[in-house]
């Protein structure tokens, strides 16, 4: 089993390799608030570098901009609001 740490890790490897193509810099969010676990999986929230560092919405990436990371296996995928959801809201976003 993963812990959180290596976790994300493998979520921002798999950020870097999905994004080398894209427009815009993007990163994980450091904060703990964007950052979970529920079940077998841990969650993470990316944006852009721009809006990271100026918390200017001109910035902002629009789309999935979440990645799951498996504990177990290690797998990472992008997610959706509604696999967010689904997973029974690990941010706490709509308590």
């Amino acid at each position: 089993m993963y812990t959180q740490e290596q976790a994300e890790r493998l979520a921002a490897d798999f950020l870097r390799q999905a994004s080398a193509g894209w427009d815009n810099e993007v990163a994980l969010f450091e904060e703990d608030s964007h950052k979970a676990a529920k079940g077998n999986f841990f969650y993470f929230s990316f944006q852009s570098v721009k809006y990271l560092s100026t918390r200017d919405d001109k910035y902002m990436v629009y789309g999935p901009t979440c990645i799951e990371v498996h504990g177990v296996t290690g797998e990472c995928r992008f997610v959706t609001v509604q696999d967010l959801q689904a997973a029974g809201d690990p941010f706490n976003w709509w308590r």
